[in-house]
């Protein structure tokens, strides 16, 4: 399999997490929420810092961050060109990766670990191009 497939295989797989992420953030928000007392109890909470928000608008900001920031990282992984920027990108999956592990669910790992596995056979394989 040629590199490029591989870095195209692991940016789409980022970017459907993301879009998955953010999908279900927004669907979850307008249909019936079984932990609805815990929701309550989160908009009860607030948190005094800067601005005085509740425990569930802190929830739901860092929600949406993560999705638009996974959808960035498959595009960042789509623009970068130089060896430092995808290794950069392979420490940044690794990480979600590990993350992945501990506090998501299997399809998120399969999704991350699909990812990471093309961008680390990429920089195995990864030669520069010969500048003249």
């Amino acid at each position: 399999m040629k590199s490029k497939i591989l870095v195209k295989i692991s940016a789409i797989a980022m970017i459907i997490t993301g879009t998955g992420h953010t999908i279900t953030h927004f669907v979850s928000q307008y249909s019936k929420n079984p932990y609805q007392s815990l929701l309550d109890k989160m908009a009860e909470t607030k948190i005094a810092s800067l601005a005085n928000i509740s425990v569930l608008d802190f929830h739901n900001g860092f929600s949406i961050s993560m999705g638009i920031l996974l959808i960035g990282v498959g595009i960042q992984i789509l623009l970068a060109e130089k060896k430092t920027a995808q290794f950069m990108n392979l420490l940044t999956i690794g990480a979600i990766v590990l993350i992945s592990v501990f506090y998501f669910p299997p399809f998120v790992i399969a999704l991350t670990g699909i990812s990471f596995i093309c961008l680390f056979i990429h920089a195995i394989k990864y030669k520069p191009a010969q500048t003249v």
